[in-house]
Protein backbone atom coordinates (compact mmCIF):
# COMPACT_ATOMS: atom_id res chain seq x y z
CA UNK A 1 0.00 0.00 0.00
CA UNK A 2 1.19 3.44 -0.68
CA UNK A 3 1.64 5.41 2.39
CA UNK A 4 1.20 8.91 1.24
CA UNK A 5 1.19 11.03 -1.92
CA UNK A 6 5.22 11.33 -2.54
CA UNK A 7 4.78 7.56 -3.49
CA UNK A 8 2.88 9.12 -6.78
CA UNK A 9 2.91 11.29 -9.93
CA UNK A 10 -0.50 12.24 -11.19
CA UNK A 11 -0.51 13.18 -15.06
CA UNK A 12 -3.87 15.18 -16.10
CA UNK A 13 -4.62 14.44 -20.05
CA UNK A 14 -7.34 15.94 -22.00
CA UNK A 15 -8.67 12.64 -23.97
CA UNK A 16 -11.50 15.09 -25.70
CA UNK A 17 -13.59 13.31 -28.52
CA UNK A 18 -11.99 9.93 -28.44
CA UNK A 19 -14.41 8.87 -26.09
CA UNK A 20 -16.90 9.01 -28.42
CA UNK A 21 -14.94 7.85 -32.05
CA UNK A 22 -13.15 4.86 -30.50
CA UNK A 23 -16.05 3.42 -30.27
CA UNK A 24 -16.87 4.12 -33.57
CA UNK A 25 -13.74 3.00 -34.64
CA UNK A 26 -13.55 -0.36 -33.16
CA UNK A 27 -16.99 -1.10 -34.46
CA UNK A 28 -16.07 -0.92 -37.83
CA UNK A 29 -13.05 -2.74 -37.78
CA UNK A 30 -10.20 -0.06 -38.68
CA UNK A 31 -7.40 -2.05 -36.98
CA UNK A 32 -8.41 -5.43 -37.75
CA UNK A 33 -8.56 -5.06 -41.40
CA UNK A 34 -5.68 -2.95 -41.76
CA UNK A 35 -3.93 -5.85 -39.73
CA UNK A 36 -5.17 -8.49 -42.10
CA UNK A 37 -4.18 -6.67 -45.58
CA UNK A 38 -1.22 -4.86 -43.89
CA UNK A 39 0.46 -7.60 -41.98
CA UNK A 40 4.05 -7.14 -39.60
CA UNK A 41 6.65 -9.76 -39.27
CA UNK A 42 5.56 -11.59 -35.75
CA UNK A 43 8.49 -10.24 -33.53
CA UNK A 44 7.16 -6.48 -34.27
CA UNK A 45 5.99 -4.60 -31.24
CA UNK A 46 3.07 -3.13 -32.60
CA UNK A 47 0.32 -4.02 -35.13
CA UNK A 48 -0.09 -1.56 -38.65
CA UNK A 49 -4.11 -1.67 -37.59
CA UNK A 50 -3.21 0.46 -34.08
CA UNK A 51 -0.84 3.40 -35.85
CA UNK A 52 -3.72 3.52 -38.80
CA UNK A 53 -6.31 4.13 -35.53
CA UNK A 54 -4.08 6.82 -33.78
CA UNK A 55 -3.74 8.47 -37.22
CA UNK A 56 -7.43 8.98 -37.72
CA UNK A 57 -7.71 9.56 -33.87
CA UNK A 58 -5.24 12.53 -34.43
CA UNK A 59 -7.28 13.80 -37.52
CA UNK A 60 -10.48 13.92 -35.63
CA UNK A 61 -8.89 15.22 -31.94
CA UNK A 62 -6.10 17.84 -33.33
CA UNK A 63 -5.32 17.71 -37.19
CA UNK A 64 -2.42 20.36 -36.39
CA UNK A 65 -0.42 17.12 -34.73
CA UNK A 66 0.09 15.34 -37.70
CA UNK A 67 3.17 17.73 -37.26
CA UNK A 68 4.47 15.61 -34.40
CA UNK A 69 2.69 12.62 -33.39
CA UNK A 70 4.67 11.38 -30.04
CA UNK A 71 3.58 14.65 -28.77
CA UNK A 72 -0.20 14.66 -29.36
CA UNK A 73 0.00 10.84 -28.09
CA UNK A 74 1.56 12.42 -24.58
CA UNK A 75 -1.16 15.25 -24.50
CA UNK A 76 -3.97 13.17 -24.83
CA UNK A 77 -2.53 9.97 -22.71
CA UNK A 78 -2.87 7.24 -25.44
CA UNK A 79 -0.10 5.15 -23.68
CA UNK A 80 -3.34 4.88 -20.67
CA UNK A 81 -6.02 4.38 -23.48
CA UNK A 82 -4.38 1.95 -25.65
CA UNK A 83 -2.01 -1.01 -24.23
CA UNK A 84 -0.11 -1.44 -27.21
CA UNK A 85 2.10 1.29 -26.59
CA UNK A 86 4.19 1.61 -23.87
CA UNK A 87 5.28 4.73 -23.97
CA UNK A 88 4.20 8.05 -26.88
CA UNK A 89 7.74 8.18 -28.85
CA UNK A 90 6.65 4.57 -30.44
CA UNK A 91 4.24 6.43 -32.63
CA UNK A 92 7.14 7.50 -34.43
CA UNK A 93 7.97 8.84 -37.89
CA UNK A 94 9.55 5.54 -39.45
CA UNK A 95 6.23 3.79 -37.82
CA UNK A 96 3.89 6.10 -39.32
CA UNK A 97 6.00 6.44 -42.56
CA UNK A 98 6.10 2.43 -42.94
CA UNK A 99 2.36 2.44 -42.62
CA UNK A 100 1.52 4.85 -45.30
CA UNK A 101 4.22 2.82 -47.70
CA UNK A 102 2.08 -0.17 -47.19
CA UNK A 103 -1.42 1.20 -47.16
CA UNK A 104 -1.41 2.65 -50.16
CA UNK A 105 -1.51 -0.43 -52.56
CA UNK A 106 -4.54 -1.98 -49.91
CA UNK A 107 -6.69 1.04 -49.44
CA UNK A 108 -9.25 0.19 -51.87
CA UNK A 109 -10.25 -3.12 -50.97
CA UNK A 110 -9.73 -2.08 -47.24
CA UNK A 111 -11.84 1.02 -47.84
CA UNK A 112 -14.70 -1.60 -48.90
CA UNK A 113 -14.47 -3.73 -46.09
CA UNK A 114 -15.34 -0.67 -43.88
CA UNK A 115 -18.16 0.46 -45.72
CA UNK A 116 -19.42 -3.33 -45.94
CA UNK A 117 -19.32 -3.06 -42.12
CA UNK A 118 -20.66 0.29 -41.86
CA UNK A 119 -23.62 -0.85 -44.00
CA UNK A 120 -24.18 -3.73 -41.71
CA UNK A 121 -23.43 -1.98 -38.24
CA UNK A 122 -24.97 1.21 -39.03
CA UNK A 123 -27.93 0.59 -41.71
CA UNK A 124 -26.24 2.77 -44.17
CA UNK A 125 -28.66 2.92 -47.20
CA UNK A 126 -26.51 2.76 -50.57
CA UNK A 127 -29.87 3.64 -52.96
CA UNK A 128 -28.90 7.48 -53.25
CA UNK A 129 -25.63 8.37 -54.39
CA UNK A 130 -24.52 12.12 -54.85
CA UNK A 131 -21.00 12.61 -56.53
CA UNK A 132 -18.82 15.89 -56.58
CA UNK A 133 -15.16 16.68 -56.41
CA UNK A 134 -13.22 19.38 -54.05
CA UNK A 135 -9.49 20.25 -54.31
CA UNK A 136 -7.82 18.70 -51.14
CA UNK A 137 -5.04 21.54 -50.28
CA UNK A 138 -1.54 21.03 -48.09
CA UNK A 139 1.20 22.75 -46.78
CA UNK A 140 4.39 20.97 -45.59
CA UNK A 141 8.55 20.80 -47.45
CA UNK A 142 7.37 18.98 -50.52
CA UNK A 143 9.56 16.46 -51.93
CA UNK A 144 10.32 16.06 -55.66
CA UNK A 145 7.79 13.74 -56.75
CA UNK A 146 8.73 10.85 -59.85
CA UNK A 147 5.72 10.61 -62.21
CA UNK A 148 4.45 7.16 -61.86
CA UNK A 149 0.97 5.90 -64.09
CA UNK A 150 -1.91 5.79 -61.80
CA UNK A 151 -0.52 7.63 -58.74
CA UNK A 152 -1.99 10.97 -58.13
CA UNK A 153 0.21 14.57 -58.02
CA UNK A 154 -0.16 17.65 -56.00
CA UNK A 155 -0.10 19.75 -58.47
CA UNK A 156 -0.24 23.82 -58.07
CA UNK A 157 -3.05 25.34 -59.37
CA UNK A 158 -6.09 27.86 -58.37
CA UNK A 159 -8.74 26.27 -56.02
CA UNK A 160 -12.47 27.72 -55.87
CA UNK A 161 -11.46 30.19 -53.47
CA UNK A 162 -8.89 31.71 -55.93
CA UNK A 163 -5.72 30.52 -53.97
CA UNK A 164 -2.79 29.64 -55.46
CA UNK A 165 -1.87 26.27 -53.73
CA UNK A 166 -0.44 22.73 -53.73
CA UNK A 167 -3.35 20.36 -54.24
CA UNK A 168 -4.74 16.92 -54.96
CA UNK A 169 -8.77 16.51 -56.40
CA UNK A 170 -10.40 14.26 -53.91
CA UNK A 171 -13.60 12.61 -55.77
CA UNK A 172 -16.12 11.20 -53.82
CA UNK A 173 -19.64 9.24 -53.43
CA UNK A 174 -21.40 9.98 -50.19
CA UNK A 175 -24.86 8.76 -49.63
CA UNK A 176 -28.49 10.59 -49.06
CA UNK A 177 -27.99 8.59 -45.80
CA UNK A 178 -26.45 11.23 -43.83
CA UNK A 179 -24.07 12.13 -46.24
CA UNK A 180 -21.26 9.53 -45.29
CA UNK A 181 -18.29 9.02 -47.74
CA UNK A 182 -18.63 5.72 -49.27
CA UNK A 183 -16.42 5.73 -51.98
CA UNK A 184 -13.35 8.18 -52.66
CA UNK A 185 -10.11 8.23 -54.81
CA UNK A 186 -7.56 10.96 -54.90
CA UNK A 187 -6.27 12.44 -58.09
CA UNK A 188 -3.85 14.25 -59.51
CA UNK A 189 -4.57 18.32 -58.85
CA UNK A 190 -5.25 19.19 -62.13
CA UNK A 191 -7.26 16.24 -62.99
CA UNK A 192 -10.84 16.59 -65.35
CA UNK A 193 -13.66 15.61 -63.47
CA UNK A 194 -15.91 14.54 -66.12
CA UNK A 195 -14.46 11.32 -66.70
CA UNK A 196 -14.49 10.50 -63.41
CA UNK A 197 -17.82 9.72 -62.69
CA UNK A 198 -18.69 6.13 -64.14
CA UNK A 199 -14.74 4.50 -63.17
CA UNK A 200 -15.57 5.46 -59.92
CA UNK A 201 -18.92 4.11 -59.49
CA UNK A 202 -18.12 0.74 -60.96
CA UNK A 203 -14.81 0.89 -58.48
CA UNK A 204 -17.02 1.33 -55.36
CA UNK A 205 -19.71 -1.09 -56.95
CA UNK A 206 -16.54 -3.79 -57.31
CA UNK A 207 -14.88 -2.88 -53.70
CA UNK A 208 -18.30 -2.37 -51.43
CA UNK A 209 -19.34 -5.66 -53.10
CA UNK A 210 -23.19 -3.17 -53.62
CA UNK A 211 -24.92 -5.96 -55.59
CA UNK A 212 -24.94 -7.47 -52.24
CA UNK A 213 -27.29 -5.23 -50.98
CA UNK A 214 -29.39 -3.96 -53.48
CA UNK A 215 -29.58 -3.94 -57.38
CA UNK A 216 -28.24 -1.50 -59.65
CA UNK A 217 -31.53 0.31 -60.93
CA UNK A 218 -32.30 1.10 -57.63
CA UNK A 219 -29.26 3.10 -57.31
CA UNK A 220 -29.40 7.17 -58.72
CA UNK A 221 -26.37 8.69 -58.96
CA UNK A 222 -26.76 12.60 -58.32
CA UNK A 223 -24.48 15.05 -59.14
CA UNK A 224 -23.67 18.57 -60.83
CA UNK A 225 -23.10 19.56 -63.93
CA UNK A 226 -19.82 17.95 -64.68
CA UNK A 227 -21.50 14.67 -64.88
CA UNK A 228 -24.31 14.31 -67.09
CA UNK A 229 -21.93 14.39 -70.14
CA UNK A 230 -23.29 12.89 -73.20
CA UNK A 231 -20.70 10.03 -72.64
CA UNK A 232 -21.78 9.51 -68.92
CA UNK A 233 -25.32 9.49 -70.04
CA UNK A 234 -25.02 7.22 -72.39
CA UNK A 235 -22.97 4.75 -69.45
CA UNK A 236 -25.65 5.12 -66.98
CA UNK A 237 -28.44 4.13 -68.86
CA UNK A 238 -26.39 0.68 -70.45
CA UNK A 239 -26.17 -0.08 -66.59
CA UNK A 240 -29.45 0.71 -65.80
CA UNK A 241 -28.48 3.17 -63.06
CA UNK A 242 -30.52 5.80 -62.65
CA UNK A 243 -29.12 9.59 -62.40
CA UNK A 244 -29.94 13.05 -61.79
CA UNK A 245 -28.13 16.31 -62.67
CA UNK A 246 -28.23 19.85 -63.88
CA UNK A 247 -27.05 20.28 -67.79
CA UNK A 248 -25.81 24.03 -68.54
CA UNK A 249 -28.63 25.47 -70.53
CA UNK A 250 -27.38 26.34 -74.45
CA UNK A 251 -29.38 27.60 -77.53
CA UNK A 252 -31.11 24.99 -78.42
CA UNK A 253 -32.55 24.23 -74.97
CA UNK A 254 -33.84 27.78 -74.91
CA UNK A 255 -35.69 27.05 -78.08
CA UNK A 256 -36.56 23.85 -77.04
CA UNK A 257 -38.22 25.66 -73.96
CA UNK A 258 -39.93 28.22 -76.00
CA UNK A 259 -41.45 25.69 -78.11
CA UNK A 260 -43.04 24.05 -75.44
CA UNK A 261 -44.49 27.12 -74.27
CA UNK A 262 -45.86 28.16 -77.13
CA UNK A 263 -47.66 24.58 -78.15
CA UNK A 264 -49.48 25.31 -74.78
CA UNK A 265 -47.54 23.62 -72.41
CA UNK A 266 -47.14 26.11 -69.13
CA UNK A 267 -44.89 26.64 -65.85
CA UNK A 268 -46.76 24.53 -63.18
CA UNK A 269 -46.11 25.61 -59.47
CA UNK A 270 -44.18 22.92 -57.34
CA UNK A 271 -44.79 21.47 -54.48
CA UNK A 272 -41.02 21.77 -53.09
CA UNK A 273 -40.10 24.22 -49.98
CA UNK A 274 -36.63 24.46 -49.41
CA UNK A 275 -34.85 23.80 -46.17
CA UNK A 276 -33.81 27.29 -45.32
CA UNK A 277 -37.60 28.34 -46.00
CA UNK A 278 -39.72 26.04 -44.07
CA UNK A 279 -39.99 28.45 -41.19
CA UNK A 280 -41.15 31.40 -43.25
CA UNK A 281 -43.97 32.84 -44.18
CA UNK A 282 -45.62 31.22 -47.51
CA UNK A 283 -45.73 35.00 -49.60
CA UNK A 284 -41.66 35.07 -48.71
CA UNK A 285 -40.51 31.55 -49.85
CA UNK A 286 -38.93 30.92 -52.79
CA UNK A 287 -41.32 29.56 -55.48
CA UNK A 288 -40.62 26.19 -58.13
CA UNK A 289 -42.55 26.08 -61.34
CA UNK A 290 -41.78 22.77 -63.85
CA UNK A 291 -41.99 22.50 -67.54
CA UNK A 292 -40.69 19.16 -69.11
CA UNK A 293 -40.88 16.71 -72.21
CA UNK A 294 -39.21 13.49 -72.69
CA UNK A 295 -36.14 12.57 -74.91
CA UNK A 296 -34.64 9.47 -76.15
CA UNK A 297 -30.91 8.46 -76.45
CA UNK A 298 -30.02 5.96 -78.41
CA UNK A 299 -26.95 3.76 -78.42
CA UNK A 300 -24.88 4.03 -81.40
CA UNK A 301 -23.36 0.20 -80.32
CA UNK A 302 -26.91 -1.49 -79.77
CA UNK A 303 -29.50 1.24 -81.37
CA UNK A 304 -31.70 0.55 -77.84
CA UNK A 305 -33.19 3.97 -77.70
CA UNK A 306 -33.77 4.85 -73.65
CA UNK A 307 -35.93 7.60 -72.59
CA UNK A 308 -34.62 10.65 -70.80
CA UNK A 309 -36.57 13.18 -68.96
CA UNK A 310 -35.67 17.03 -69.55
CA UNK A 311 -36.90 19.04 -66.40
CA UNK A 312 -36.81 22.49 -66.69
CA UNK A 313 -37.02 24.10 -63.43
CA UNK A 314 -38.05 28.18 -62.97
CA UNK A 315 -36.52 29.52 -59.09
CA UNK A 316 -38.44 32.74 -58.65
CA UNK A 317 -35.58 33.74 -56.00
CA UNK A 318 -32.64 32.89 -59.42
CA UNK A 319 -35.10 34.81 -61.42
CA UNK A 320 -34.62 37.78 -58.69
CA UNK A 321 -31.14 37.87 -58.50
CA UNK A 322 -30.91 37.51 -62.15
CA UNK A 323 -33.13 40.46 -63.51
CA UNK A 324 -31.37 42.27 -60.51
CA UNK A 325 -28.16 41.54 -61.68
CA UNK A 326 -29.05 42.53 -65.63
CA UNK A 327 -30.48 45.86 -64.54
CA UNK A 328 -27.14 46.66 -62.33
CA UNK A 329 -25.15 45.60 -65.04
CA UNK A 330 -27.15 47.35 -68.00
CA UNK A 331 -27.28 50.90 -65.82
CA UNK A 332 -23.44 50.44 -65.19
CA UNK A 333 -22.57 50.10 -68.69
CA UNK A 334 -24.83 53.20 -69.78
CA UNK A 335 -23.54 55.39 -67.32
CA UNK A 336 -20.03 54.80 -68.37
CA UNK A 337 -20.35 55.35 -72.08
CA UNK A 338 -22.28 58.39 -71.77
CA UNK A 339 -19.37 59.71 -69.20
CA UNK A 340 -17.07 58.32 -72.49
CA UNK A 341 -19.47 60.24 -75.06
CA UNK A 342 -18.36 63.87 -72.56
CA UNK A 343 -14.91 62.52 -73.17
CA UNK A 344 -14.93 62.29 -77.34
CA UNK A 345 -12.84 64.66 -79.16
CA UNK A 346 -10.81 65.60 -75.77
CA UNK A 347 -7.21 64.45 -74.51
CA UNK A 348 -6.68 61.14 -76.24
CA UNK A 349 -10.16 60.36 -77.34
CA UNK A 350 -9.19 61.27 -80.89
CA UNK A 351 -9.73 58.18 -82.73
CA UNK A 352 -12.99 55.66 -83.14
CA UNK A 353 -10.51 52.97 -82.17
CA UNK A 354 -9.53 54.45 -79.31
CA UNK A 355 -13.04 55.45 -78.09
CA UNK A 356 -14.09 51.41 -78.99
CA UNK A 357 -11.26 50.20 -77.10
CA UNK A 358 -11.98 52.39 -73.94
CA UNK A 359 -15.93 51.32 -73.83
CA UNK A 360 -14.57 47.77 -74.24
CA UNK A 361 -12.38 48.53 -71.21
CA UNK A 362 -14.63 51.04 -69.06
CA UNK A 363 -17.88 50.35 -69.58
CA UNK A 364 -18.53 46.76 -70.84
CA UNK A 365 -15.44 44.96 -69.05
CA UNK A 366 -16.42 41.44 -68.25
CA UNK A 367 -20.17 42.15 -68.01
CA UNK A 368 -22.67 39.83 -69.91
CA UNK A 369 -25.19 42.82 -70.27
CA UNK A 370 -22.71 44.40 -72.84
CA UNK A 371 -24.32 41.97 -75.87
CA UNK A 372 -27.53 44.01 -75.46
CA UNK A 373 -25.78 47.36 -76.11
CA UNK A 374 -24.63 48.07 -79.82
CA UNK A 375 -21.93 51.04 -80.58
CA UNK A 376 -21.27 53.14 -83.15
CA UNK A 377 -18.45 56.12 -83.60
CA UNK A 378 -19.66 58.18 -86.34
CA UNK A 379 -17.87 60.90 -88.30
CA UNK A 380 -18.75 64.35 -88.93
CA UNK A 381 -17.11 65.73 -91.72
CA UNK A 382 -18.43 69.18 -91.84
CA UNK A 383 -17.58 69.48 -87.81
CA UNK A 384 -13.81 69.89 -87.90
CA UNK A 385 -13.50 70.48 -84.51
CA UNK A 386 -15.20 67.93 -82.93
CA UNK A 387 -15.77 64.97 -85.91
CA UNK A 388 -16.55 61.88 -83.90
CA UNK A 389 -19.43 61.44 -82.02
CA UNK A 390 -20.29 57.91 -80.06
CA UNK A 391 -23.93 56.10 -80.43
CA UNK A 392 -25.46 53.64 -78.70
CA UNK A 393 -28.49 51.72 -79.12
CA UNK A 394 -30.22 48.88 -76.62
CA UNK A 395 -31.54 45.71 -77.59
CA UNK A 396 -34.78 45.99 -75.18
CA UNK A 397 -36.64 42.77 -77.48
CA UNK A 398 -33.64 40.69 -76.46
CA UNK A 399 -33.83 41.95 -72.88
CA UNK A 400 -37.61 41.07 -72.71
CA UNK A 401 -37.08 37.82 -74.37
CA UNK A 402 -34.34 36.59 -72.06
CA UNK A 403 -35.65 38.29 -69.04
CA UNK A 404 -38.83 35.04 -69.87
CA UNK A 405 -36.25 33.03 -69.11
CA UNK A 406 -34.59 34.02 -65.89
CA UNK A 407 -34.19 31.64 -62.95
CA UNK A 408 -34.68 29.06 -65.24
CA UNK A 409 -32.55 25.77 -64.98
CA UNK A 410 -32.22 22.34 -66.84
CA UNK A 411 -31.92 19.04 -65.10
CA UNK A 412 -31.80 15.99 -67.17
CA UNK A 413 -33.14 12.66 -65.51
CA UNK A 414 -32.33 8.96 -66.41
CA UNK A 415 -33.32 5.28 -65.42
CA UNK A 416 -36.19 5.12 -63.93
CA UNK A 417 -36.45 8.38 -62.39
CA UNK A 418 -37.32 9.46 -66.41
CA UNK A 419 -40.66 8.35 -64.97
CA UNK A 420 -41.27 10.36 -62.03
CA UNK A 421 -42.78 13.83 -61.78
CA UNK A 422 -41.00 17.31 -61.77
CA UNK A 423 -41.43 17.72 -58.08
CA UNK A 424 -39.91 14.53 -57.31
CA UNK A 425 -36.92 14.90 -59.34
CA UNK A 426 -36.27 18.46 -58.11
CA UNK A 427 -37.07 17.28 -54.49
CA UNK A 428 -34.08 14.54 -55.15
CA UNK A 429 -31.65 16.85 -57.10
CA UNK A 430 -31.90 19.21 -54.33
CA UNK A 431 -30.26 16.82 -51.28
CA UNK A 432 -26.82 17.42 -53.91
CA UNK A 433 -25.29 19.91 -50.70
CA UNK A 434 -25.01 16.08 -48.76
CA UNK A 435 -21.66 15.52 -50.81
CA UNK A 436 -20.34 18.88 -49.50
CA UNK A 437 -21.17 17.76 -46.14
CA UNK A 438 -19.07 14.79 -46.44
CA UNK A 439 -16.26 17.42 -47.31
CA UNK A 440 -16.54 19.24 -44.00
CA UNK A 441 -13.77 18.17 -42.66
CA UNK A 442 -11.67 17.94 -46.18
CA UNK A 443 -12.41 21.54 -46.55
CA UNK A 444 -9.67 23.01 -45.12
CA UNK A 445 -5.20 23.42 -45.56
CA UNK A 446 -3.33 20.62 -44.29
CA UNK A 447 -0.75 21.02 -42.03
CA UNK A 448 1.68 18.11 -42.20
CA UNK A 449 4.80 17.21 -41.26
CA UNK A 450 7.42 16.03 -44.29
CA UNK A 451 6.93 12.48 -43.98
CA UNK A 452 3.91 12.63 -44.79
CA UNK A 453 5.07 14.67 -48.52
CA UNK A 454 7.63 12.46 -49.29
CA UNK A 455 5.89 10.46 -51.97
CA UNK A 456 2.39 10.69 -53.49
CA UNK A 457 1.75 7.70 -52.41
CA UNK A 458 2.28 8.72 -49.09
CA UNK A 459 0.53 11.57 -49.71
CA UNK A 460 -2.86 9.49 -50.71
CA UNK A 461 -2.81 7.16 -48.30
CA UNK A 462 -3.06 10.37 -45.54
CA UNK A 463 -6.38 11.09 -47.37
CA UNK A 464 -7.46 7.51 -47.25
CA UNK A 465 -7.12 7.84 -43.43
CA UNK A 466 -8.57 11.84 -43.53
CA UNK A 467 -11.73 10.05 -45.08
CA UNK A 468 -12.09 7.19 -42.52
CA UNK A 469 -12.61 10.50 -39.93
CA UNK A 470 -14.66 11.82 -42.19
CA UNK A 471 -16.70 8.34 -42.12
CA UNK A 472 -16.45 7.72 -38.25
CA UNK A 473 -18.10 12.04 -38.29
CA UNK A 474 -20.80 11.29 -40.09
CA UNK A 475 -21.64 8.53 -38.39
CA UNK A 476 -21.54 9.74 -35.16
CA UNK A 477 -23.36 12.97 -36.22
CA UNK A 478 -26.49 10.90 -38.35
CA UNK A 479 -26.72 8.31 -35.02
CA UNK A 480 -27.22 11.54 -32.79
CA UNK A 481 -29.73 13.15 -35.09
CA UNK A 482 -31.79 9.64 -36.14
CA UNK A 483 -32.21 9.39 -31.94
CA UNK A 484 -33.37 12.60 -31.70
CA UNK A 485 -35.68 12.53 -34.37
CA UNK A 486 -36.96 8.70 -32.44
CA UNK A 487 -37.27 10.45 -29.77
CA UNK A 488 -38.50 14.03 -30.68
CA UNK A 489 -36.61 15.21 -27.90
CA UNK A 490 -33.71 17.64 -28.46
CA UNK A 491 -29.64 17.51 -27.06
CA UNK A 492 -30.13 19.94 -23.58
CA UNK A 493 -27.68 22.33 -23.28
CA UNK A 494 -25.82 21.40 -26.73
CA UNK A 495 -25.83 24.67 -28.14
CA UNK A 496 -24.01 27.88 -27.03
CA UNK A 497 -25.34 29.91 -24.20
CA UNK A 498 -26.75 26.23 -23.16
CA UNK A 499 -29.54 26.30 -25.59
CA UNK A 500 -31.42 23.14 -26.88
CA UNK A 501 -30.73 21.42 -30.36
CA UNK A 502 -32.90 18.95 -32.36
CA UNK A 503 -30.54 18.85 -35.69
CA UNK A 504 -26.96 18.46 -33.47
CA UNK A 505 -23.95 18.90 -36.18
CA UNK A 506 -20.40 17.05 -35.80
CA UNK A 507 -18.33 19.99 -34.82
CA UNK A 508 -20.30 20.69 -32.05
CA UNK A 509 -20.90 17.39 -31.05
CA UNK A 510 -16.99 16.77 -30.60
CA UNK A 511 -16.72 20.04 -28.95
CA UNK A 512 -18.87 18.76 -26.01
CA UNK A 513 -16.25 16.08 -25.30
CA UNK A 514 -12.96 18.46 -26.07
CA UNK A 515 -11.99 19.31 -22.44
CA UNK A 516 -13.13 15.65 -20.98
CA UNK A 517 -10.00 15.19 -19.47
CA UNK A 518 -8.36 11.65 -17.77
CA UNK A 519 -5.69 11.37 -15.10
CA UNK A 520 -3.04 8.63 -14.99
CA UNK A 521 -1.04 7.76 -11.70
CA UNK A 522 2.31 6.46 -12.04
CA UNK A 523 4.72 5.47 -9.46
CA UNK A 524 8.08 6.90 -8.65
CA UNK A 525 9.81 4.48 -11.56
CA UNK A 526 6.95 5.77 -14.34
CA UNK A 527 4.79 2.42 -14.03
CA UNK A 528 1.21 2.92 -14.78
CA UNK A 529 -0.55 2.10 -11.41
CA UNK A 530 -3.92 3.43 -12.87
CA UNK A 531 -6.29 5.91 -14.08
CA UNK A 532 -9.29 7.76 -13.00
CA UNK A 533 -11.66 9.29 -15.67
CA UNK A 534 -13.62 12.81 -15.14
CA UNK A 535 -17.36 12.99 -14.25
CA UNK A 536 -19.81 13.46 -16.71
CA UNK A 537 -21.39 16.63 -17.80
CA UNK A 538 -25.31 16.67 -18.77
CA UNK A 539 -24.79 16.87 -22.02
CA UNK A 540 -22.04 14.76 -21.91
CA UNK A 541 -24.08 12.12 -20.20
CA UNK A 542 -27.13 12.77 -23.07
CA UNK A 543 -24.87 11.81 -25.93
CA UNK A 544 -23.28 8.83 -24.73
CA UNK A 545 -26.59 7.77 -24.11
CA UNK A 546 -28.39 8.61 -27.54
CA UNK A 547 -25.22 7.07 -29.14
CA UNK A 548 -25.21 3.93 -26.87
CA UNK A 549 -21.74 4.09 -25.38
CA UNK A 550 -20.79 2.84 -22.39
CA UNK A 551 -19.09 5.03 -19.84
CA UNK A 552 -14.89 6.06 -20.65
CA UNK A 553 -14.05 3.92 -17.94
CA UNK A 554 -15.58 0.93 -19.15
CA UNK A 555 -14.89 1.16 -22.52
CA UNK A 556 -11.10 1.38 -22.26
CA UNK A 557 -11.01 -1.03 -19.69
CA UNK A 558 -9.88 0.21 -16.88
CA UNK A 559 -13.05 0.22 -14.72
CA UNK A 560 -12.08 -0.93 -10.72
CA UNK A 561 -8.96 -1.81 -12.32
CA UNK A 562 -7.05 1.63 -10.07
CA UNK A 563 -9.29 0.74 -6.83
CA UNK A 564 -8.47 -3.44 -6.84
CA UNK A 565 -4.87 -3.41 -7.69
CA UNK A 566 -3.85 -0.15 -5.97
CA UNK A 567 -4.86 1.35 -3.42
CA UNK A 568 -3.39 4.62 -3.11
CA UNK A 569 -7.12 6.08 -3.18
CA UNK A 570 -6.63 4.90 0.80
CA UNK A 571 -3.19 6.86 0.99
CA UNK A 572 -4.99 9.92 -0.71
CA UNK A 573 -7.74 9.88 2.49
CA UNK A 574 -4.88 9.76 4.91
CA UNK A 575 -3.03 12.34 3.12
CA UNK A 576 -6.10 14.60 2.43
Amino acid sequence: MLGNLNDVEFETCTIGPLVLTTPVLRKLGLREIVDRYCPLAEQADMGQGVVAELLVQCRLTEPTALYDMPAWATRYGITGLYTDLTAARQLNDDRVGRLLDVLYAQRAVIWGELIGRAARMYGVEFRRLHADSAPIKFAGAFAEQAEIAGVPRLEPGYNPQGEWVQQLKLFALATGDGGLPVWFEALSGGASDSPQYVPQFAAFCEHARLATWLPLDEVIVIGDRKMPTVENQLAWLRLGVSYIGPVTMQEPHRETLRDLLKAGQAWRELPYVAQRDAQKQRSERTVYAGVSHTVHVTDPESGIQYPVRHVYIRSSALATHAAQRRQAEMTAIEREIQRIQKLVNKYDYSTPEIIAQRVQQKAFKKRAAQRYFTLAVRVHQDRPTAPLELCYTVDHASVRQEATLDGVYLLVAGGAVARWEDAAVLQEWKGQYKVEHCFRLTNQLFLVGPLFLKTAERIASLLFLIMVGCLVAGLLERQVRQAVAARQEPIHGLMPEGRDTLHPTIPRILKAFAQYSLVIVRDREGTVLGQQFASLNAVQEQLLDVLGILSPAAMFGQAGKLAAEHSWTSGLTQEG
